[in-house]
């Protein structure tokens, strides 16, 4: 998290929850942006308690990621609050984000990056209950931040509204390998979030070079014959950029996820399982990442490993 530039703050609001149906993965919601680069405000809902009885210990937000911001965002470069209400699950991922109380130009930014986030789950008498929380974000861009060139953002909503799927991955790809490398772009996740949705509309997916299917398949190979901590870490590292060449790569996304579950990086193996899910196109591999989510979660790294590496 860039702590200059997103601020959180659970509010103790008063919760109650009731159960949620579907399981992990399978709710998150379509991508908030609107098929424009500029920037507008979002209707504000009241972050309402779910129905049934009140959890003793509110959600608790354990790994947070920054916001995106559009060269539109950059121009007035004003802070601004943003009150997100999150509906957070017992297996702490985010179901559901709004805007509570909001009214300012990075609203969709907010919520984008609230999605994201990995919590500790409510708590009633002693189990994982599900549970709206209340979630304080300050948005603020990056001062004296120089314009996106191209603006990869804007290029890729424009494609998008035109219905050109193609067009629409090659700019988001380029938004996200712009990502750790320009201030105004810091939640890689719903950026992935969108191309593995865009790549699963499509008949036939997306093409993965051969020399990256090398690259990837070689660092597979390796973290099956080396469990060690440091090794994992260099092989998500090596995946990474993979990764963000072609986002829409299950396989890799699989595989990252075991190498930092195997080095102790558990949020970003958990947000790698959940793409992973995202560009599934099977109900086989989305129920091996539900499993290996629900082994993650609990802290059951072997089971969640079984999983992911073979």
């Amino acid at each position: 998290m860039n702590r200059s530039r997103v601020h959180l703050l659970v509010v103790a609001a008063s919760l109650v929850v009731a159960p949620l149906a579907g399981s992990p993965g399978t709710s998150l919601a379509a991508p908030a942006m609107a098929p424009s680069s500029r920037p507008r405000p979002v209707a504000a809902v009241p972050c309402d308690p779910l129905p049934g009885s009140a959890p003793q210990i509110l959600p608790r937000a354990l790994d947070s990621v920054g916001l995106n911001f559009t060269n539109d965002m950059l121009e007035p470069g004003d802070s601004a609050s943003i009150d997100v209400c999150a509906l957070v699950d017992t297996l702490g991922i985010v179901r559901e984000a709004r805007v509570a109380r909001g009214g300012t130009p990075y609203d969709s930014a907010a919520v984008d990056a609230v999605r994201w986030w990995w919590f500790r789950p409510a708590q009633r008498d002693g189990h994982a209950v599900p549970a709206r929380v209340a979630i304080h974000v300050v948005a603020r861009p990056p001062r004296d931040a120089d314009p996106l060139t191209p603006d990869v953002f804007a290029m890729a909503l424009a494609a998008e509204a035109e219905g050109n799927t193609g067009d629409a991955i090659d700019a988001w790809t380029g938004a996200l390998a712009r990502h750790g490398a320009h201030p105004a772009v810091g939640n890689e996740w719903i950026i992935r979030e969108r191309i593995a949705r865009l790549a699963v509309s499509m008949r036939e997916p997306p093409v993965i070079p051969l020399n990256l299917v090398g690259k990837a398949r070689g660092a597979h190979n390796q973290m099956l014959r080396d469990i060690s901590r440091a090794t994992n870490a260099d092989l998500a590292d090596q995946l990474d950029d993979v990764l963000k060449a072609v986002p829409w790569y299950s396989d890799a996304y699989r595989w990252r996820a075991s190498a930092r579950a195997a080095s102790g990086q558990i949020a970003g193996a958990v947000r790698d399982v959940l793409c992973y899910r995202l560009v599934a196109r099977d109900s086989l591999g989305r129920a091996v990442a539900d499993r290996a989510l629900t082994a993650l979660v609990k802290g059951d790294t072997l089971a969640a490993l079984s999983m992911l590496k073979y």
